[in-house]
Parts: structure tokens; C-alpha cells; sequence
């Protein structure tokens, strides 16, 4: 047994890999143990190169199919008796100090299941060029804060979510399951849907602790398939639940407005097809819906399928529903 487990899922990176594992082997805390899972049958190169290292500390699971990332990521909430277990992708990569500092953070908040540390983006350019784009850390708070709690809800809950999963350490307790998604849900929700799922308040630490990649080959989608259901589920689990005032209606207007062109269309599929949100109607202005009109007029299965959400997506619905009243139920604890 390890202080922690390091989860490792990897798929057809083999010119990146090494790069993530490095930064594993150059941490300062040394007592981890690491899992990491090829994805892709036919490809041997991620066992060749594991086996190339000598070191008893990585595991080596090779899948006999392709799971895709949902089903992969959710192997990462098996029982396992470490204390702690973290997720690194293999396009990811940790600052030397991560494993340290998330862990010395986690023994001084004894009281929360999650932490997570700001984070580097970069974008990968053609020819393996990296550049870096931002530094999320002081986003969160303050230069001269070193932590936050983050309690629930807040408005970001909505739709939106505090944490990257690179850049995240869980407390190995009786929650480890409910942490799994449904297998069919879009990826690049999965953090937002976890968000709803950990126990609150979460640990923000204030450094850029972890790298984020913005590679050009992604398992994120870049297609609209389920990407209004998934937002309308988000939004209208957290209307539901918490019965947000038109403070909050508002607000979600405001930002859907100086966010990309017509980020808007979710707030108008929920409010039209879900009772508990119908307040999110009142605030569109005349031209949103002439523009909301003729693109479903271009597009005209997405309104039927929004309003189907909640079957075609049943079990992700009743994941955010039973989630969402744990974390307002907690949050009156609290």
C-alpha cells in the first residue's frame, strides 16, 4: 500500500507519455504507486515503455477493447487501499512539487475529500511546438492567498466546475464509487458532472502545480452531439434542486452574453423544455429569439432531443438529481 495511487489512462500518445511519466518520476514525494492503462489493444508501446523503467511502483494493464476515455476514467474508482489517488493523463504533466504539496494540504484539511491546484495550460502546435497560454491559479483568489474552500453551491455549479481533473487529489474514502458516470456522457462534461458528485467544501491551492494540454488530437468532442442535453441537465438539476432566485437567472444571461456566439441557445432549450427552469425565459431578448429560432429552424431535431434529455440521458438525470440534493443537504450541515 501507497500513500497514493497515480491513475494513468493513455490512448495513442506514445510521442507524449514519456512526458507525463516523467513528471511522475521527478516528484519530491516518492511513496506512490502508479496504474497505468493502454487503451488501445494493438498498441504495445506503452508496456514496452513501462517495462523499460525497472521500477515495481507502475502497473501495466493493457485493455483487450477500446473502453474510450468515460468508461477508462471510471476504472479510477475501483476499491484500492491507498490513502489518496490522483488522475495524470498521459498529455498532462505535474510540476516536481505536486504529489508534496496536494498531500501536505490534504493532512492539514482532514475535513475535505477533494483538492485541486491551479494549473498551466499549453497549446500544442504543429511540429510538437508547445505554448503556454495561461496560468489558472489566480483565477481562484487572491495573489496573497495560498488556499481556498470552495463550498457548494456557487454559481460556476451550475454548468461550469472549479477543478481539472490533472491537477486533483481524492481522498481514498466510502464516496470512491459514487464518484463513477454514466458510460454514454460526452467527456468533456466529466468534470462538471464530478463536481456535483464530491463532498464540499473542496480545497483550492494556489500555486500552478500541474500542466494542462491543448493537444491537437483530443478525446474531446467537437461536435454539438449531446452537448445542449448535457447543459440543459446540469442547469435544469441545479434549478431543481436548489431553486435559484432571478439574481441567478440573470447572471447566467449576463455571462452566456460575453461568452462564445450563442452560448445562450442552452439557457433557451432548458428554460422552454424543463418546468423548473422557466424562469431562464424572461430574459432573452427579441433578437436571441429570432436567432434561436431560425437555427433550430436549420437544425430542427435539437429541440426534440433537448426535450428528451432527461430519457435518452436517464441515468446521468438521476445521477446530477440525487448528487445535487446530497451536496444542498450537506451544504445545510455545514
Amino acid at each position: 500500500m501507497a500513500t497514493i495511487k497515480v491513475f494513468l489512462p493513455t490512448y495513442r500518445r506514445n510521442h507524449l507519455l514519456p512526458r507525463s511519466i516523467d513528471s511522475l518520476l521527478n516528484q519530491t514525494f516518492k511513496d506512490w504507486v502508479c496504474e497505468v492503462h493502454n487503451d488501445d489493444p494493438k498498441d504495445n508501446f506503452p508496456e514496452k515503455y513501462i517495462s523499460s523503467l525497472n521500477d515495481s511502483r507502475f502497473t501495466i494493464i493493457n485493455h483487450t477493447v477500446n473502453l474510450g476515455a468515460v468508461a477508462t476514467f471510471n476504472l479510477m474508482f475501483e476499491p484500492a487501499p491507498d490513502k489518496y489517488l490522483c488522475l495524470l493523463e498521459d498529455d498532462n504533466w505535474w510540476e516536481n512539487t505536486f504529489l508534496e504539496d496536494m498531500i501536505a494540504a490534504m493532512e492539514q484539511h482532514t475535513f475535505c475529500s477533494v483538492a485541486f491546484a491551479g494549473i498551466n495550460v499549453w497549446q500544442e502546435k504543429e511540429g510538437h511546438i508547445w505554448n503556454k497560454v495561461s496560468d489558472t491559479s489566480r483565477k481562484m483568489t487572491t495573489e496573497k492567498e495560498t488556499s481556498k474552500l470552495i463550498s457548494f453551491p456557487q454559481f460556476k455549479h451550475i454548468f461550469n466546475y472549479h477543478h481539472s481533473n490533472c491537477s486533483t487529489i481524492i481522498r481514498n474514502d466510502l464516496n470512491l464509487r459514487n464518484y463513477k458516470v454514466p458510460a454514454n456522457i460526452r467527456v468533456d462534461f466529466i468534470e462538471a458532472i464530478h463536481e456535483r458528485a464530491f463532498p464540499h467544501p473542496l480545497l483550492f491551492i494556489n500555486k500552478p502545480l500541474a500542466n494542462f494540454a491543448l493537444t491537437i488530437d483530443t478525446a474531446r468532442q467537437n461536435n454539438l452531439d449531446g452537448m445542449y442535453e448535457h447543459a440543459l441537465l446540469l442547469i435544469d438539476s441545479f434549478f431543481k434542486c436548489i431553486e435559484p432566485d432571478n439574481e441567478y437567472a440573470q447572471k447566467l444571461w449576463d455571462d452566456a452574453r460575453q461568452n462564445k456566439l450563442r452560448s445562450y441557445f442552452r439557457l433557451l432549450y432548458t428554460g422552454l423544455t424543463c418546468k423548473s427552469s422557466r424562469k431562464l425565459l424572461k430574459y432573452a431578448t427579441m433578437y436571441e429569439w429570432l436567432t434561436f429560432v431560425l437555427y433550430n429552424i436549420k437544425y430542427p431535431l435539437l429541440l426534440y432531443r433537448c426535450a428528451n434529455a432527461k430519457n435518452t440521458y436517464g441515468k446521468l438525470w438521476e445521477n446530477l438529481l440525487k448528487n445535487t440534493r446530497d451536496r444542498v443537504n450537506e451544504s445545510k450541515i455545514l
